[in-house]
């Protein structure tokens, strides 16, 4: 659910390989923060579904379905999908500074796009909370793990401090 609707600098994920999907999940890019649940399904599959047979919790009430529409047009018209592909080549180089620069603290720096996990050497607890008190919210994923993921429509200068953040905090706990 998180690496679609741009989130990797394609609208799709899958959009990076060589591989079509039986099916696609889509929930929470979608609705731009309003809750929304769909699902696409290919040609071979379609047969499964038949109107009535399959309701979902965040489904496509019409208010979800105008909040996703402005979603969909916001991304298309701010041309939202070429600022991550561009924007986030210079950002994950810098976050992968901090593996070299702080080996110790920082196993390494993987992702796509704005989908981004700095693996660390032990528990991220303490360096959550931390970067939350510099300003910087993130998320822990797979253990010691930091997601972070920014909004699609941030700028370069709040991804270059989203680093200095993270080197700070880094810095402090050596």
């Amino acid at each position: 659910m998180q690496c679609g609707i741009g989130r990797t600098g394609r609208f799709f994920s899958y959009e990076h390989a060589a591989v079509t999907p039986d099916a696609i999940g889509m929930a929470k890019g979608l609705g731009g923060g309003f809750p929304i649940g769909a699902v696409w399904v290919g040609e071979r599959n379609a047969e499964l579904f038949h109107p009535g047979n399959h309701g979902t919790t965040f489904g496509g009430t019409p208010l979800a379905c105008a909040a996703a529409l402005a979603v969909l047009d916001v991304i298309e018209r701010d041309g939202l999908l070429e600022q991550v592909r561009v924007n986030s080549a210079g950002w994950t180089a810098e976050l992968r500074k901090l593996a070299v620069d702080f080996p110790a603290q920082v196993l390494g720096v993987r992702g796509q796009g704005f989908l981004v996990g700095v693996q660390l050497a032990g528990d991220p607890a303490p360096y959550l909370a931390a970067l939350r008190e510099r300003g910087l919210l993130a998320p822990s994923a797979g253990g010691n793990v930091v997601r972070l993921l920014p909004p699609l429509n941030v700028s370069p200068d709040e991804l270059a401090q989203s680093v200095e953040i993270f080197r700070a905090v880094l810095a402090a706990k050596a």
